[in-house]
């Protein structure tokens, strides 16, 4: 008996590996787990209506829309400080460096072009900013509105300007609409 018993477990045994199937089922289960997501960096894609976009470069004009709006044409440009600033200049006079060591470069920052493209901004009359005037010390920020930038860009000689608004200016936008403007200091 205890023979047959063997004979029987062999056979089965061998009966396994010569003709038969192993089958794999996989079983998904889907669970919903509720919590609170921080998030710490922003990720890249279009701006949400809180957050506002910054333009940096010359006017190149205002003018009048309609009794309450203008249109701000904007030549861009890059505004580069540190390592990126250096680096831009190196590559601009056929300079081969190592980019931490590439040379400093002049009152520490460059302005170069950012395209052929101009900008079309709308920029609201009630758009307030600040453009450089003289004042205690070498200059001071004195806040104007957008009539009055549309004037200096005009031709206006007041607020009298420690240097041309071809210095550059920032614009903060939001979506295609200027919500304020700060002329840039170059020394």
């Amino acid at each position: 008996m205890r023979t047959a018993a063997i004979l029987v477990a062999t056979l089965a045994l061998a009966g396994c590996a010569s003709g038969s199937k192993t089958t794999t089922v996989t079983v998904t289960q889907t669970r919903t787990v509720t919590g609170t997501v921080t998030q710490t960096t922003p990720q890249p894609g279009p701006l949400s209506q809180t957050e506002h976009a910054q333009y940096y470069g010359q006017i190149v004009s205002i003018t009048q829309a309609d009794a309450k709006r203008y249109l701000l044409v904007l030549k861009p440009e890059f505004f580069l400080v540190g390592v990126t600033a250096n680096v831009a200049h190196a590559q601009q006079q056929g300079t081969q460096c190592a980019p931490l060591s590439c040379p400093g470069v002049e009152d520490d920052h460059l302005v170069v072009p950012a395209g052929t493209q101009k900008l079309t901004f709308i920029l609201p009359g009630t758009t307030t900013g600040t453009v450089l005037t003289p004042g205690a010390g070498n200059f001071e920020n004195t806040k104007i509105t957008a009539a009055t930038l549309a004037a200096l860009v005009g031709g206006a000689k007041t607020p009298k300007l420690i240097e041309p608004l071809a210095s550059g200016v920032w614009l903060t936008v939001d979506v295609d609409r200027a919500t304020s403007f700060a002329q840039q200091f170059q020394p």
